[in-house]
């Protein structure tokens, strides 16, 4: 791993998160390869496994859905790290408000992205639902 590469990919965070709070379908579906493979476990125990075209959907749809009530999603890493493959693999919890109210649950985010024509793009991503919030659980 060379330290500028850890670097470069910290710098794409930043900008891939600012995306992802833009309320931009595109500009989010910018930041994820063709070859997207999605995997996330729902809180009744089932998984839904799928590739760019639905997560491209799935982000117009979200953004149709918070049009109006200020989403605004938060981010708490617990690890960025490049892998032995030189793919850069970002470990968070991601936090969700609507309205100003942060609400209760909170999901835990593996990514991985390589570069592909000198961009960074996500290539993975697995996703555990349903963990409660514990400073809004001890705010009650």
């Amino acid at each position: 791993m060379t330290p500028s590469s850890l670097t470069d990919f910290k710098e794409f965070l930043v900008d891939y998160r600012a995306s992802w709070n833009s309320l931009d379908s595109r500009r989010m579906a910018r930041h994820s390869s063709k070859d997207l493979k999605v995997r996330w476990a729902n809180p009744e125990s089932g998984i839904a496994d799928w590739g760019y075209e639905e997560a491209e959907e799935g982000w117009k749809q979200a953004y149709k859905m918070y049009e109006g009530r200020n989403p605004q999603w938060s981010f708490d890493d617990v690890l960025i790290e490049m892998n032995q493959q030189q793919e850069g693999v970002a470990i968070f919890w991601v936090r969700f408000s609507l309205d100003g109210q942060v609400l209760q649950n909170k999901l835990l985010f593996v990514e991985t992205f390589r570069q592909e024509n000198g961009e960074w793009k996500k290539i993975r991503e697995y996703v555990e639902n349903s963990f409660d919030n514990p400073q809004l659980s001890q705010e009650k």
